[in-house]
């Protein structure tokens, strides 16, 4: 396994500490879970460049346009007393 130094101001070396205590962890495992979720949610790259790529999605009324006329919308009341 790798090691890795990061440098930390005391407050924040604090916090891990105080973290990693509730979680019942050391701090290394504290701290390589914390990497692990993160990377975990982000997306891959080759997504994160089709961002924008695409045309937008038409809007409604273009795509009600291309069907015709919708039918007269009836009550349900008056469909369940016939």
């Amino acid at each position: 396994m790798t090691r890795i130094t990061i440098k930390l101001d005391d407050e924040l070396i604090q916090q891990v500490k105080q973290a990693a205590a509730e979680a019942k962890m050391t701090q290394d495992q504290w701290l390589a879970s914390l990497i692990q979720q993160r990377l975990a949610n982000t997306w891959p790259q080759i997504i994160r460049d089709m961002a924008g790529s695409w045309q937008e999605f038409p809007l409604q009324e273009l795509l009600r346009t291309e069907h015709g006329t919708d039918m007269p919308r009836v009550s349900v009341e008056k469909v369940c007393k016939d």
